[in-house]
């Protein structure tokens, strides 16, 4: 039954498309990443004493540059798609809160603050029609791996009889299952050159902070899911 699903989709999609050769593509966007950065934990340092972290549900906006290389390839006359590797890397995302002493809100004493950096490598594809000979609408898709990075934690005392972390939760890389879906438009400048604008919805996976050594547990300061929506202008090359 598979093999014979396989040759009828087979059958109708190999006649729709073009055996003209591929064109190479390359791609650079820039823009940003506006993305929820919020998480809480309680963590036992020192049994049967727990602190909780109590993070700021905020957003953080910041910069974003990414590369694709590629191939477009045409179909159905006036329809094209592209699929390739492309690569995203993100200025470091701010997580801050305050730190619950003995997970009392009583021993509000203490804020804290890090840092998260994403990177992620996707295998990308684009579907996209030509209208008017030069516009390009396109839906675009993608999955891979993120590389995230939480570092540089720090406590600062909101009283003066407070004492932050004397050795603080360390840095730590998180790979994780990362996806994105976008839409967007394209023109052509050119007959090698397009320039376009795009929005993604991202799931950059999660991070967390190494342990302290001050800690008895291996629990830690943690972001499950960061999810991002990203603003693209991009530029490209189709040979």
């Amino acid at each position: 039954m598979q093999k014979k699903i396989l040759f009828t989709c087979l059958t109708v999609l190999l006649p729709l498309v073009s055996f003209a050769a591929p064109r190479p593509v390359v791609t650079l966007s820039l823009g940003s990443d506006r993305t929820n950065v919020y998480s809480t934990k309680s963590i036992t340092l020192i049994p049967p004493f727990q602190n909780s972290y109590l993070g700021t549900n905020h957003y953080d906006t910041e910069g974003v540059i990414a590369l694709f290389a590629g191939a477009e390839s045409a179909f159905c006359h006036n329809w094209a798609v592209q699929y390739g590797l492309s690569y995203f890397q993100s200025s470091s995302f701010g997580a801050n809160g305050n730190v619950y002493q003995f997970s009392d809100p009583a021993f509000n004493n203490l804020t804290y603050q890090y840092q998260i950096q994403s990177r992620r490598l996707y295998f990308e594809s684009k579907l996209s029609p030509a209208i008017q000979k030069i516009w390009h609408p396109y839906v675009s898709a993608g999955v891979g791996g993120a590389l995230n990075k939480a570092y540089a934690y720090i406590e600062k005392p909101l009283t003066s009889d407070a004492v932050p972390m004397a050795q603080p939760f360390g840095s730590h890389n998180t790979k994780s299952f990362t996806y994105m879906a976008g839409l967007g438009v394209d023109v052509d400048l050119g007959e090698h050159v397009r320039a376009g604008i795009g929005y993604r919805f991202a799931d950059l996976g999660h991070a967390s902070l190494g342990v302290t050594p001050l800690q008895s547990s291996t629990n830690t300061i943690s972001n499950t899911h960061l999810h991002t929506n990203e603003y693209l202008v991009q530029f490209s090359y189709v040979g």
